[in-house]
């Protein structure tokens, strides 16, 4: 039971801080996406479904959730320079 009550707090201050940054507003896998993206250097749509994390997540969820960081701003996309198909994406600062 201690585990489970260390859990929940864990959870409530959680919910505090991210209401604090102002993400309390984005889904979970769009969080996730979020966090993913603010710590991975060169993180791509591919490099996020193969992360064992995103696995229970379809393609369509994560790009989805990519499109919604993207519109809000939170999320760049540019060209990778050493492959033109892919696009790298990163935090706004």
């Amino acid at each position: 039971m201690k585990a489970l009550e260390k859990l929940f707090e864990l959870r409530r201050s959680l919910d505090t801080y991210e209401r604090e940054l102002g993400f309390d507003k984005l889904s979970e896998v769009e969080k996730s996406v979020l966090e993913f993206v603010m710590h991975t250097e060169n993180a791509n749509i591919t490099a996020i479904t193969k992360d064992q994390y995103f696995l229970k997540y379809s393609l369509s969820t994560i790009k989805r959730a990519v499109g919604t960081l993207l519109d809000e701003k939170m999320i760049n996309a540019n060209q990778s320079s050493v492959d033109r198909r892919s696009m790298l994406l990163s935090y706004n600062k």
